[in-house]
């Protein structure tokens, strides 16, 4: 060896054992999903969910769309109260517009002398019974298959929603839903099972008939509900007295950051 070289020791002769750290593998889901020829054009058509598009939740295929604001309610207990939007910004001095945001909207531009009218702020999760009725009687019009219909509901309500629903799941990017395939009236009765001397529901996330006339989508972390449909259909929304409806555009945004006109 040369002044200043360094050994190097000799490797063993036994072989090494390498060691990992296995990841634990996650149960494969086995469910059955919806059939393909049904699901595949709602795959095929949504944006990806990361654009926070109101493509992101209802297929890019229909003539107009439409947001379904869901209401604030009076009353802590949420039952016979609804307060629609434009009431909360007459009284916050907002704006209220197509891509208004419930955050900014309720949020007093100046001082107010007045107590809001409203308790507490709308439902995340979708449609309350009163406002589910009302779309579903302007959607039973537009569609020339009102008695078959899919019902799409989040699987993370759990019961009663596995017991109502069927045993086929639809799996989409964002969410999984269980699925249940019957008349359009199923949709106001998601997951109503007694539960110790009271009835519980859940309003479903995700609707359209057999024939595709339109779309329904409530996501579980929104307070608006959105949908395509025929330029007839939407029409129909805004017309009806017991909703909030604005029309929109698929590529609207659907984040908190879209209400520009109130400082979103």
């Amino acid at each position: 060896m040369s002044p200043g070289s360094t050994r190097v020791p000799p490797r063993p002769s036994h072989n090494l054992t390498m060691r990992f750290h296995l990841r634990q593998r996650q149960p494969r889901d086995t469910r059955p999903r919806l059939p393909t020829v049904d699901v595949a054009w709602i795959v095929e058509n949504r944006r990806p969910f990361n654009a926070h598009e109101v493509g992101s939740l209802v297929p890019v295929v229909f003539a107009r769309y439409a947001r379904l604001l869901h209401p604030a309610w009076a009353a802590s207990d949420r039952r016979d109260t609804p307060v629609r939007w434009d009431a909360v910004a007459a009284w916050s001095g907002r704006t209220i517009h197509a891509l208004a945001q419930w955050e900014t909207l309720a949020a007093p531009a100046t001082d107010v002398d007045r107590p809001p009218p409203f308790v507490a702020p709308p439902d995340a999760d979708g449609l309350p019974a009163a406002s589910l009725s009302a779309l579903l009687e302007v959607l039973a019009a537009y569609t020339s298959t009102p008695d078959d219909c899919f019902i799409g509901v989040w699987e993370g309500y759990g019961w009663p929603v596995e017991a109502w629903a069927g045993p086929e799941v639809l799996e989409l990017e964002n969410r999984t839903y269980l699925a249940c395939r019957g008349p359009l009236s199923l949709a106001a009765e998601v997951g109503w099972k007694p539960a110790r001397d009271r009835l519980h529901a859940e309003p479903p996330n995700l609707l359209w008939p057999a024939d595709r006339a339109w779309f329904v989508a409530s996501d579980t972390d929104l307070d608006s509900t959105y949908l395509g449909g025929s330029v007839a259909l939407v029409h129909g929304l805004l017309a009806h007295a017991g909703l909030e409806v604005w029309p929109i555009a698929a590529t609207d945004l659907i984040a908190i950051e879209s209400d520009h006109v109130n400082g979103g």
